[in-house]
Parts: structure tokens; C-alpha cells; sequence
């Protein structure tokens, strides 16, 4: 019984309630807008459409990122070392070319979410709204100013830059391996002929009676093949001597 009767109050102030605010609204002057002559005052901070001013974008992403329906899809190239693509409104030093920015407002469910992460400003909602078309694909808006032209370069640039820097790392690669094969062959030699490398020396007097056995053994070895290829050569000019005559 008790919540019957609770019901049937809240049922009757529920009612009551909203035709009050009728019956206020019944006895004033209707206002129309006469639109497009008459346009109506925005409200502060209000969510229309995205606009971005490229000359401030560092191709950084984070709006990208941000988005949760993927409205966003940006490119970018790297700068060469010679290229110098100045700086932002906000002094942000610029490294990238932004070969594409474009935003489908046809997805875009005006969250906002793409705004607060950009460091330098420059992606924005304005107040525009009237951007309707028959195609969708009409709202596929692109803020990227590079030409075709413009992105061959860069692109051929930054390829040459990586060849170049590949060539030189690969140079140095060489040199240091030259270097090292040279130094172990002085050190070889050095032990060779019975004197004392910078490791030898290092290691002090511990098995320097072992080592200099081992470099007489190699130094006679030596001298019995260089004695072996004299007399062979003495043999053959012997021969070519007897048989010209």
C-alpha cells in the first residue's frame, strides 16, 4: 500500500513538473532564426571541425594516436643533414618533412581528444560547420602543402643521405679490419724473430724460456727454407746456362 501511493506521487510531480515547464514556455514569443541571414551566437569552446595549420606541425604523431576512431593518418620523411626546415610558432626546432596530413571528419566523432596532445597548437577546432556534401569523400580533408615534386626529392635525398652514410660505415669497417690484421702480423713477425711484442712484454718474464725456444726453432726453419730456395734457383740457372750453350 505504502509504495503504491509512492509511485502514484512520483507518477503526479513527474507529470506536473514537466507540463509547468510547458505551460511557461506556451505563453512566451516563439524566436525563430532566420538561417543563413541570422546565425546564432557559438558558445565558448564549442566542437565543430578540425583544422590544422601545417606550417606548425612537427609530424610528431601524437594526435594520430590519440584519436580513438582513427579519423587521423599522417606521413612523414626525414630530414637530410644539409636540410633546414626552421622552426615552429612555439620555437619546437622542426626534423621532419610532413608529407601527408588527412583528417575524415566523416569519422570523426568530435572528442577532442587529437587537441591536448599537440605540443606545438597546431591542430584546432574552429567554428565552422557548414561542410556538408553529397560524397564522402569531400570530407576527407588535406592540410599536407607538399607537391609530388616536393616529396620525390626528399625522399631521393634521404635515400642518397643513407647510401652515402652506409658506404662510409662500411669504409671505416674496412680500415679498422686492415688495421687490426696488419697489427697482428706485426706481432707475428715480432714473435717470429725472437722480439718481444707489447703483449709479450706485458706478460713479464713467466714462459719467456718456452718463447725464445719456440723463436729459435721458427728462425732456424726460416733459414733452412731460404737456403733450400737458393739452391734451387742456383740449380735452375745452372740448367738454362748448360742449355744454351
Amino acid at each position: 500500500m505504502v509504495k503504491a501511493l509512492t509511485d502514484t506521487y512520483s507518477t503526479f510531480k513527474s507529470i506536473f513538473t514537466g507540463m509547468g515547464i510547458t505551460m511557461r514556455h506556451l505563453f512566451k514569443r516563439s524566436v525563430t532564426v532566420q538561417y543563413p541571414e541570422v546565425r546564432d551566437v557559438l558558445p565558448e569552446r564549442v566542437r565543430l571541425k578540425l583544422h590544422v595549420n601545417i606550417d606548425d606541425c612537427i609530424g610528431c604523431r601524437l594526435c594520430e594516436r590519440a584519436c580513438p576512431v582513427e579519423c587521423i593518418e599522417i606521413g612523414t620523411i626525414k630530414s637530410t643533414d644539409n636540410d633546414d626546415l626552421g622552426e615552429t610558432s612555439t620555437g619546437h626546432k622542426k626534423k621532419l618533412w610532413v608529407d601527408k596530413f588527412d583528417i575524415d571528419m566523416a569519422k570523426c566523432c568530435y572528442c577532442e581528444l587529437c587537441v591536448h596532445p599537440c605540443p606545438t597548437d597546431c591542430i584546432t577546432m574552429v567554428e565552422e560547420y557548414e561542410y556538408s556534401t553529397y560524397d564522402r569523400n569531400d570530407l576527407i580533408f588535406s592540410f599536407s602543402d607538399m607537391t609530388p615534386e616536393q616529396i620525390e626529392r626528399a625522399n631521393r635525398k634521404l635515400q642518397e643521405e643513407e647510401e652515402e652514410k652506409r658506404r662510409k660505415k662500411e669504409e671505416a669497417k674496412r680500415a679498422r679490419e686492415k688495421k687490426a690484421a696488419e697489427k697482428a702480423e706485426a706481432e707475428g713477425d715480432g714473435a717470429s724473430t725472437g722480439k718481444p711484442s707489447a703483449n709479450t712484454k706485458a706478460s713479464g718474464a713467466e714462459g719467456g724460456a718456452d718463447a725464445s725456444g719456440d723463436a729459435d726453432a721458427d728462425r732456424e726453419a726460416r733459414r733452412a727454407e731460404r737456403e733450400a730456395r737458393r739452391a734451387a734457383r742456383k740449380a735452375e740457372r745452372e740448367t738454362k746456362k748448360k742449355s744454351e750453350e
